[in-house]
């Protein structure tokens, strides 16, 4: 089994704030307020930390699950030892400030299309990966129409910004969704919103150790990723959701389960 992922890499930079300098307030919702004046006042951190995101965690989780994937169009690898890719290969960045468990984070404004190469071997899957931009899916199309044995994976955007997505739903096996969908033509549908995910009629809610302080985009990639891995070794519904809790609950900002420990620890 081979997948091709279409997505982008993000590179997520965390910047844990200093209590001890820097003023916060709490509001009535326990939520923490900082004045960042723009007066060329100083702001100090006491520790750094930055990990891939985005169509990264899918090729990690998908490789470890023992299934073979590649980012189209992109130099990120993985391999025995990991995640191989220079800073150069993140497509953007994000910087996460941090203070105690709570974070804020600040997300280019531009968002890069999402590269779709025509993989040299043939492919089983191609997954349309949560990061991904797709400005025009005719590449993708055209590939699926040469390849009709390829299946297709979308996971659909909480807020499409392309007219693109449309044609794409409409020809994809498997979608994966955080919002109502318009009726197209589609096979499966499993439906993530906040701590809850659904599949086959199969409900499980699931929950993130927060001193991991991962995004949401991290979290719904490991979520779609492992779902999406314990389908193609033919797991039941059940047996799905129960991986993806595990895998979600257990992971680090640093790396996911590999499928030994997954499957041992959902059992």
């Amino acid at each position: 089994m081979k997948i091709l992922i279409v997505g982008n890499v993000f590179k997520d930079v965390y910047l844990n704030l200093d209590d001890r300098t820097e003023t916060f307030e709490t509001d009535g919702d326990n939520v923490k307020w900082l004045n960042l004046s723009f007066d060329a006042s100083e702001h100090r951190f006491f520790r750094r930390a930055g990990s891939l995101g985005g169509a990264a965690i899918t090729l990690e989780v998908l490789n470890k699950m023992g299934i073979e994937s590649q980012i189209s169009g992109s130099s990120v690898r993985y391999s025995e030892d990991g995640i191989e890719a220079g800073d150069s290969a993140a497509d953007l960045y994000r910087y996460i400030f941090v203070s105690d468990e709570q974070t804020t984070y600040f997300a280019p404004s531009y968002e890069h299309a999402s590269s779709f190469e025509v993989p040299s071997e043939d492919v089983d899957c191609v997954f349309v990966d949560r990061s991904a931009n797709i400005e025009d899916a005719s590449a993708i199309l055209d590939y699926l129409e040469f390849s009709p044995a390829t299946k297709l994976v979308v996971y659909a955007r909480k807020n499409p910004r392309s007219k693109s997505e449309r044609a794409l739903l409409e020809r994809a096996n498997l979608v994966f969704t955080e919002r109502e969908l318009p009726p197209v033509s589609r096979q499966e549908v499993v439906r993530i919103d906040h701590n809850h995910v659904t599949y086959r009629r199969v409900a499980m809610n699931f929950e993130t150790p927060r001193e991991e302080l991962m995004t949401h985009l991290s979290i719904y990639s490991i979520l779609a990723a492992t779902i999406l891995g314990g389908i193609i070794l033919g797991k039941d519904a059940d047996e799905v959701l129960k991986l993806a809790k595990t895998n979600v609950e257990n992971s680090s900002l640093d790396a996911c389960l590999d499928l030994d420990t997954l499957l041992e620890l959902s059992a």
